[in-house]
């Protein structure tokens, strides 16, 4: 995946303990999550068709999961 990660300031709790990734190959999209709060927006579509795959904003995404894990 062809992708750009940056920090980023969470639009819920204002932590800048948080990354925003840019991405664009196969699918095209971003995803921003906080590791202080565990808020994630996530946003990806289909490349070729411009079907949306995901668009997710809320606490209870699995990436937030697994950044968790990862951060342990």
């Amino acid at each position: 995946m062809s992708s750009t990660i940056s920090d980023h300031c969470c639009k819920e709790c204002n932590s800048t303990n948080a990354y925003s990734e840019v991405f664009n190959d196969d699918e095209v999209g971003t995803i921003e999550g906080c590791f202080d709060c565990g808020y994630y927006e996530v946003y990806r579509e289909d490349y070729e068709t411009g079907e949306i795959i995901e668009d997710y904003q809320g606490y209870d995404h699995h990436y937030s999961k697994e950044d968790k894990l990862n951060k342990e």
